[in-house]
């Protein structure tokens, strides 16, 4: 095994386990909107989702609101070390090959 591919291996390794301590996240977008509920106009919240080329919403109450803004403050966490485990499986891909 290469040096670079063992140097590949250690740095991918350290964002998996990076991914395992980050618990609760989620991806979509908190959206705010308003409505009117008794002929005055209020805050709505809701978690807007793609799944499957389809938008699935989800109610968010004021009270829940901040659990939901960590969490998807973890999801783009998380989806930042995705892209970085991504590019370092391309990197060991190449090596690999090369190694061959």
């Amino acid at each position: 095994m290469l040096k670079k591919e063992k140097e590949l291996l250690l740095q991918r390794r350290l964002l998996l386990e990076e991914l395992l301590e980050c618990e609760t996240w989620i991806t979509g977008s908190i959206i705010e909107t308003k409505r009117i509920q008794s002929g005055k106009e209020k805050p709505f919240y809701y978690l807007s989702r793609s799944i499957g080329g389809k938008t699935k919403t989800t109610y968010l109450s004021k009270k829940d609101l901040p659990a939901f803004k960590t969490a998807r403050g973890k999801g783009i966490k998380v989806q930042e070390r995705l892209n970085e485990i991504i590019a370092l499986n391309i990197k060991l891909l190449k090596v690999q090959r090369k190694g061959e």
